[in-house]
């Protein structure tokens, strides 16, 4: 292999990218960030990132740029280190293909090579992989620990300048167990699912109790940009079983892995799982083939017409646009399909998320994009509907301390 130091090959103003989620190659990127002084400036763009390598007092000559508060960058965000580029993930491969976000240096981890010694994607199909074409330099890291998982769209490391090998567990994802709340709205969610259909869910406490939710169903599909632990029993018990989807049948599609050495272990050389890249898994025309296609995601509030908030609450920038955006248009094009945006009817804190109008202002989903709000009083189904009709559904699901306010909000809304 060859083995060159990645400290000489940079220059000022370089912008860095490295594969992100369980796949940050942790060695490439100290060796990066330790250049800095005698470089004096270089910049990084980040995608979801848990190996918190680059937190709020970095070196100010660090130019930090990415796509939100997933992960440790919620406390980039927060500290407003971060340049945010409000983006469908399903534009990276433009934007990092014609040079608009100028990505310069490019690091990427695989897994270890298959029998016919096509690499392996590991645990994550990296978005950084767009940058390649225009990068000035490209380094690989090859994780012996890493799941070896399946693709049709491997990566050719003949491109790289250079190839290092680990061996390194990947960062594990842990989640909590979900609540009482998480469970109430997750049965609400569940009703809405039917057996055959093709899920798209994430990670995190409320996904996880919808998931657990699911366990009666028959013949779920499951294709989405990363799943967790939760979706193992599924798969183990027969409840996921991909058998009736009209796209990829018997196969699991996601983009990344993001969870315990357990859920790695499960996906290693695992014959009815692939792991594809952006491209693929969040462009237009493959959700549209998934007849049946659940979008199932949430939001940081909803208001009485179905925009939802899911980056920013206030001032706080406490998500990303992500995904959501590309997979609740495919839900709405797929035949049969549907989009759930689920959430609590308020914080922990006792504020409102069903709201009259969105604190930050800004949105992620438009209200011609909202379909089925979910919160732990029901669900509101609103494609199609009028305002008036809209705010009469969304009140029904708010908290029953809020409806009176809403009520009254409701009254003054154009249309």
């Amino acid at each position: 292999m060859r083995r060159p130091a990645l400290a000489p090959l940079l220059r000022p103003g370089d912008m860095l990218m490295w594969s992100q989620g369980a796949a940050e190659p942790v060695d490439l990127i100290r060796e990066a960030l330790a250049a800095l002084p005698d470089l004096g400036d270089l910049a990084v763009f980040l995608a979801g990132g848990y190996a918190r390598l680059i937190g709020p007092d970095a070196d100010p000559r660090l130019r930090i740029h990415g796509m939100g508060a997933v992960g440790s960058n919620r406390a980039l965000c927060a500290a407003g280190r971060m340049q945010v580029h409000p983006v469908n993930l399903s534009q990276l491969p433009f934007l990092l293909e014609h040079g608009i976000v100028p990505v310069s240096v490019v690091l990427l981890q695989t897994g270890p090579a298959g029998p016919a010694g096509q690499t392996s994607p590991g645990g994550v199909q990296p978005f950084a992989r767009y940058a390649l074409p225009r990068a000035r330099v490209a380094m690989a890291e090859i994780n012996a620990a890493a799941p070896r998982t399946r693709t049709r769209h491997p990566l050719d490391l003949a491109r790289f300048d250079g190839v290092v090998e680990t061996e390194r567990p990947l960062i594990e994802v842990p989640q909590p167990e979900p609540g009482a709340l998480d469970r109430q709205i997750a049965q609400h969610a569940a009703a809405l699912i039917r057996d055959g259909d093709i899920l798209q869910i994430g990670i995190g406490t409320l996904p996880t109790a919808i998931l657990h939710a699911l366990h009666g169903h028959r013949h779920l599909g499951l294709h989405s940009g990363v799943i967790g632990d939760a979706v193992m029993p599924l798969i183990d018990s027969g409840v996921i079983d991909n058998s009736l989807k009209t796209r990829d049948p018997g196969l699991t599609v996601t983009g990344a892995l993001a969870g315990s050495a357990a859920l790695y272990q499960f996906a290693d050389d695992n014959p009815a799982l692939l792991l594809e890249p952006v491209h693929y898994t969040h462009a237009p025309e493959t959700l549209a083939r998934l007849r049946n296609f659940v979008a199932v995601n949430s939001a940081i509030e909803v208001d009485l017409t179905g925009q939802a908030a899911s980056e920013i609450a206030g001032r706080r920038y406490l998500g990303t646009i992500g995904g959501q955006v590309d997979f609740v248009r495919g839900a709405l094009a797929s035949e049969g399909g549907r989009s759930l945006i689920c959430l609590p009817s308020r914080t922990a804190k006792g504020h409102a998320r069903i709201v009259a109008g969105l604190s930050s202002g800004i949105v992620t989903l438009p209200r011609a994009e909202a379909d089925i709000v979910v919160t732990e009083w029901g669900h509101a189904t609103l494609r199609g509907l009028s305002v008036q009709e809209r705010a009469r559904r969304m009140i029904a699901i708010a908290h029953p301390d809020d409806r009176d306010g809403l009520e009254r909000a409701a009254r003054e809304l154009p249309g």
